[in-house]
């Protein structure tokens, strides 16, 4: 390299005098690591998939109990017992969903940047290609833009705030299947999510001790919500730093038994039309295929040009076998 103010390996001025001549004879180090500034993680996957993922080979259809069977109660004697059959459940549908992530390499860059000192160019790449199907992954768990197509899975917006949608092959719209809906949602009113509203939607996901165990939103709305409960944090002598004072929460902070996290994929809208998600991870959750779990391909070399080919994939998709156990917070600030 011969020019200076070079990005990479280059020897740039006022570090050295002799550009050409230290180019051509100092040792270069190259972090054998790749350092990540694209990427995002998405603490909603974590919680949907912290107890372990659900794998499954068979459609996705699942029976659902849709009323109480009358037949019964109290009677006396020779009373006529009514033995009448009940229709009482309901099969709910739901298909796969296909993704993918290709990976192309020139061989001739395979050739010069195999391995040594620095990255392995095909690890290199392998990794990358990882995160990229990741993110669409992500993505596609709240119907983001460019993974909000009919081909996406059925996202966490369609099951717990939309109410007027056919889903799994049910159409929520008609009254007679209201048992198919998740909570109402509950409207903030262009204000940051109050603890006595993040309370009203709370009790009405409450089955007895069955409780929602995560609180979704972005990270302004929840700015907005952990500063009503920042005066809840303790000052003591067990923080991390002895020398700083801790005036906040250092991690997620729980919300009854809800952990409550900020996830950038959830989508932004504007003040005042922002959404929060209350879950109850034992009914929504991802489920795989396990025929087809992060499969694959060998590198494939076309007739015509010098470059090998790969594609990783996987199938899955959003189940939610209790919608009323969900509930949307609309119009936050």
């Amino acid at each position: 390299m011969a020019t200076g103010g070079v990005i990479g390996t280059g020897i740039s001025s006022p570090a050295a005098t002799l550009i050409n001549t230290a180019d051509a004879i100092t040792e270069k180090y190259v972090q054998p690591y790749l350092g990540d500034v694209t990427f995002i993680p998405s603490p909603a996957f974590w919680g949907l998939t912290r107890d372990g993922k659900k794998m499954t080979e068979s459609e996705l259809v699942y029976g659902l109990i849709t009323q109480e069977e009358m037949t019964g109660g109290a009677y006396f004697g020779d009373q006529l017992l009514d033995t009448g059959v009940v229709d009482s459940v309901q099969p709910a549908n739901q298909i796969w969903k296909f993704y993918r992530q290709s990976l192309s390499l020139p061989v001739t860059d395979v050739i010069l940047n195999r391995g040594g000192m620095g990255l392995d160019l095909i690890k290199a790449k392998f990794q990358i290609a990882s995160g990229s199907l990741l993110q669409k992954l992500c993505r596609a768990m709240w119907h983001t833009s460019p993974q909000n197509t009919s081909l996406d899975v059925d996202d966490l917006d369609s099951w717990v705030r939309l109410t007027t949608n056919t889903i799994a092959g049910i159409d929520r719209s008609v009254a007679a299947n209201s048992w198919w809906l998740p909570q109402t949602n509950v409207t903030v009113g262009g204000v940051a999510l109050s603890q006595p509203i993040a309370e009203n939607g709370y009790q009405s996901t409450v089955f007895g001790f069955d409780e929602p165990d995560l609180l979704l939103m972005d990270n302004t709305a929840f700015a907005g919500f952990k500063n009503q409960f920042v005066g809840l944090a303790r000052f003591t002598d067990d923080i991390q730093d002895k020398e700083a004072l801790q005036a906040g929460f250092r991690y997620h902070f729980l919300y009854n038994n809800a952990v409550v996290m900020a996830d950038r994929f959830v989508p932004n809208g504007t003040a005042g039309n922002r959404n929060a998600y209350l879950l109850n991870s034992k009914y929504i959750y991802p489920v795989f295929n396990s025929n087809d779990y992060f499969t694959v391909d060998p590198f494939m070399k076309p007739s015509n040009q010098r470059v090998i080919v790969s594609t990783m994939y996987v199938t899955w998709n959003i189940m939610c076998v209790g919608p009323r156990m969900t509930v949307a917070f609309t119009g936050i600030l």
